[in-house]
């Protein structure tokens, strides 16, 4: 008898501690590392100042890089949270930007040296009393 439950009592230890959280294994947070990839197609997404941006790149020819870029305000300055989605979406233009002599990276109106690093869409946003330096995610 003492060793049924000293078997339960083991496999019940054994679950408990298979289901910590130091065994759990998360994807890596991906960082940029100063390398400037090769421009591409392909969707970014991440958070500037209180915006979420939605970023695209459509195409890249020789001078050219054609993007869209669309997002949600997440907060007007001195205003509470807005209430209507339909208030805060944005939806820019698509637009062609100019590459840089480098090739790996192009500038546009308010985003300027946007290159990829690591995986990650990085550059300077500026806006009229600021600028942001983010890296937005990809998306899959």
């Amino acid at each position: 008898m003492k060793s049924i439950v000293a078997g339960l009592l083991l496999g019940a230890a054994l679950c408990l501690v298979s289901c910590s959280d130091a065994d759990r294994h998360y994807p890596p947070v991906r960082h940029p590392i100063g390398a400037r990839e090769p421009l591409h197609p392909g969707r970014w997404r991440g958070q500037i100042g209180m915006t979420e941006v939605d970023f695209a790149i459509d195409q890249v020819t020789e001078t050219t890089v054609s993007v869209r870029v669309s997002g949600t305000v997440l907060r007007q300055a001195g205003q509470p949270k807005p209430v209507s989605a339909i208030d805060t979406y944005f939806y820019d233009r698509p637009r062609s930007c100019k590459r840089t002599s480098d090739g790996r990276s192009f500038d546009c109106t308010r985003y300027i040296d946007m290159h990829i690093d690591n995986g990650l869409l990085c550059g300077v946003y500026e806006a009229s009393d600021q600028a942001y330096r983010p890296c937005l995610d990809p998306v899959p």
